[in-house]
């Protein structure tokens, strides 16, 4: 029992910890004596059948059921079969070879699988996860006091795939959101409710690198070079921290920073952030910086330019140039090619973006933020 209660343990932190599950899987194997097995889910939702832990298996096995030997897999078919939360051996080897040849011949002999034991996790519209555990031919049947200590952990395993599942979903919109703001064409700047950076763009970035009247701090809070303009912008910070959402007077202040290196100012304006950006309320005390450098060249990432409008990589950048300012006649010199080529790939840029002149190019790439499909 208290090995059983360890190994409670070793579950919940699969949830939050997603690489735990092969060491889950292990421990489960070792404490009923199995000889490998898996924890096998196929996600109705996201279309994705794969092993979210495995142990013993040859990891060509793993590959191959993620891309498509899973519907050939009998025993994930049988389990679907079976109660929630019940575990009972549901394969015996010598049954399989005359009742179901190929998945004898190709997943239960080449692998030493003689016998099966499993249990339905999960089994809705949602998805079906279920558990399986192996042993050799030549070992001994799993017995009904085996099949019993894996039911016992079915609560566990139950709740912590489900957190396991709202973590990954969690993750994934994360993913999602970063990769669409790395998109914005501003420079984009968030800080949390402590002022602390939470999000900085590749365009900000970019920007930061060259104009140093404003930097990030070891400790990820923003500081202006001049002493006098840092303490206006941690006033104006922790103003639209503050902010109240339904008076629009006291949102979307701008303030200029100076560096002496560079002639012109850092533009930034300070904004309360709600859902605008991510489409979700943000913590209260959230804020947005947009920044703007009249120095910087147009610093929109040429994969944007090809994911949106499917360019090539020379439109992309043929592209960015025009926007910078540049003749046909310099993209031409600057690149190697005749002002011919830099027409025709001016052409196939109009038609891929459904504009007509280069002027519409240069309005429509500055318009604001890309939408993102």
């Amino acid at each position: 029992m208290d090995a059983l209660l360890d190994f409670v343990g070793e579950i919940y932190e699969a949830s939050y910890h997603p690489g735990h599950w092969d060491t889950v899987t292990t421990g489960l194997c070792r404490l009923l004596n199995a000889r490998s097995g898996a924890i096998v889910m196929d996600d109705h939702e996201g279309r994705v059948r794969g092993m979210i832990g495995a142990h013993g298996l040859p990891r060509a096995v793993r590959a191959a059921y993620r891309f498509g030997m899973a519907k050939y897999d009998h025993t994930f078919q049988l389990q679907q079969r079976e109660p929630l939360g019940k575990a009972r051996q549901i394969v015996h080897a010598q049954d399989m070879q005359g009742d179901h040849p190929l998945f004898y011949r190709f997943i239960l002999k080449p692998n030493d699988i003689g016998f099966i034991a499993a249990m339905n996790v999960y089994n809705d519209d949602e998805w079906h996860v279920g558990i399986g555990l192996h042993r050799s031919f030549q070992a001994e049947p799993f017995s009904d006091e085996d099949c019993l200590t894996l039911q016992r952990l079915y609560p566990h395993f139950k709740r912590a795939l489900r957190i396991h599942k709202e973590f990954h979903r969690l993750r994934t919109r994360q993913q999602s959101l970063e990769s669409a703001l790395g998109r914005f064409m501003t420079g984009l700047i968030i800080l949390g409710p402590d002022s602390t950076v939470n999000y900085c763009n590749p365009v900000a970035e970019a920007m930061l690198s060259r104009h140093q009247a404003l930097t990030i701090t070891d400790h990820g809070h923003l500081q202006a070079h001049y002493p006098q303009e840092n303490r206006r912008l941690q006033a104006l910070l922790a103003q639209q921290a503050s902010a109240d959402r339904q008076d629009i007077s006291s949102r979307n202040q701008a303030i200029g920073l100076n560096h002496p290196d560079r002639e012109h100012i850092l533009s930034l304006m300070v904004a309360p952030l709600d859902g605008a950006l991510t489409d979700a309320p943000q913590p209260a005390g959230s804020v947005a910086l947009y920044l703007c450098d009249p120095d910087s060249s147009f610093n929109l990432p040429a994969e944007s330019l090809r994911t949106l409008y499917e360019m090539t990589p020379t439109e992309a950048s043929v592209a960015i140039a025009l926007v910078n300012g540049q003749s046909p006649n310099q993209i031409s010199e600057q690149h190697g090619v005749s002002v011919d080529t830099v027409r025709s790939q001016l052409k196939s840029i109009y038609l891929k973006m459904g504009v007509k002149k280069q002027q519409d190019v240069i309005r429509t790439l500055l318009a604001g933020v890309m939408q993102i499909g």
